[in-house]
């Protein structure tokens, strides 16, 4: 099961930014296709949040991935990810903390 302060968070910016519609890219993630993902290069962390249903990956339609990233950057909740290429943020209930991927 995904951690609810998860979809409260989704669902906190998409009221901020005044949409009805969220992409999630990527919520929970067996154990066994994050390591496939690992194996093929892709940038996923061994330990990955997803694998404890305690991460998403998601972007809001016609709103930049720089203003989604700042604006939850600006709400201190977690781990913070900004894969810009990709269009989309990272969220997860970890430690505060920040980076930037693919």
């Amino acid at each position: 099961s995904m951690e609810p302060k998860l979809v409260d968070f989704v669902i906190a910016a998409a009221e901020h930014f005044k949409r009805d519609t969220v992409f999630v890219v990527s919520a929970f993630r067996h154990p066994k296709y994050n390591l496939i993902l690992r194996k093929k290069g892709h940038q996923v962390a061994r330990d990955s949040h997803h694998s404890k249903g305690t991460a998403i990956d998601f972007f809001l339609p016609k709103i930049s991935t720089q203003k989604l990233h700042a604006w939850a950057l600006d709400q201190k909740k977690g781990g913070v990810g900004l894969y810009l290429d990709s269009g989309f943020i990272h969220m997860d209930n970890g430690p505060v903390r920040r980076w930037s991927g693919e």
